[in-house]
């Protein structure tokens, strides 16, 4: 499958790794994915770090995306990672949240129907942003995502990040892909704020993978933070999860203020359920 083909499952609601090993390819991975957003009237943000702003520019020129409109009326921004990430001379996951978050509500103010953002993460290694600064980050912004108004591609490449680096932090995005996917390649993991109740719903598989993303979103809507409000897991749409997937699920049932209910649950997903825990009620 093409980087074009890839790309092209993306919309918003997903929160993408891209991982490569070849700046050439991310260029044009989040090209796609960036012309894809500004033809849809998308708010388009690229923190870019491997190639210049200048450079990304005129590969989007050169590739028929016209940027100097979007540029002129604010839709595209390009930037280097630098500045958005660690602005003030050192990353802070929360900060980097909230400036996300004012992306979001700015293109709602301004009625855009989306937002896609692009962010090369080499610059955290090159800053010596921690593992586990790094990974929060990538975790907790999947809430930012799951109201469908914005998309992210993050792109990581293999030769600058040890696997000790990588894994964890790829394993925060629900999906991870790369210029080797498969012709059946879709986002492993999608995920749906619900209001009417309170929860989620889940789509696709969970694994040691994207387990990091599916904890931080059951976080989000069951932890204890969520102002002790009941919330309802509708899982009828997750076609795989393992052990490790079930054991969060326990735990979070166990452990949110007003209690979570799964709905939809699979016979395979119940026995796991069953065998990590138990006690728990049927």
């Amino acid at each position: 499958m093409t980087a074009s083909a890839v790309v092209d499952q993306l919309h918003l609601g997903d929160h993408v790794c891209w991982v490569d090993d070849d700046d050439i390819g991310g260029l044009h991975a989040a090209g796609r994915f960036v012309a894809g957003g500004l033809r849809l009237g998308h708010q388009v943000v690229w923190f870019t770090d491997a190639v210049a702003p200048a450079a990304v520019r005129a590969h989007l020129d050169v590739s028929g995306v016209p940027t100097q409109a979007a540029v002129a009326d604010g839709q595209l921004r390009i930037v280097p990672a630098v500045e958005g990430y660690a602005a003030g001379g050192r990353f802070t996951p929360d900060e980097m949240i909230g400036n996300l978050t004012t992306e979001i509500l700015r293109a709602r103010r301004e009625e855009r129907p989306g937002v896609r953002l692009v962010g090369d993460m080499g610059w955290a290694v090159r800053q010596g942003a921690s593992v586990a600064d790094l990974v929060r980050y990538e975790a907790e912004i999947n809430r930012l995502f799951l109201d469908g108004e914005a998309a992210a591609m993050c792109l990581y490449d293999r030769r600058l990040f040890p696997t000790d680096y990588l894994l964890p932090a790829t394993a925060a995005h629900p999906a991870t892909v790369g210029p080797n996917a498969g012709r059946a390649w879709s986002p492993m993991l999608r995920a749906y704020r619900t209001r009417n109740p309170h929860g989620l719903r889940l789509v696709g598989e969970v694994d040691r993978s994207n387990r990091g993303a599916f904890a931080a979103m059951l976080d989000h809507v069951a932890g204890p933070g969520t102002n002790q409000r009941a919330a309802v897991l509708d899982v009828s749409e997750l076609r795989f999860a393992d052990a490790g997937a079930a054991s969060a699920l326990a735990r979070a049932r166990r452990n949110a203020p007003s209690g979570l209910r799964l709905v939809g649950c699979r016979p395979a997903l119940s026995r796991l359920l069953d065998l990590v825990d138990p006690a728990a009620p049927a």
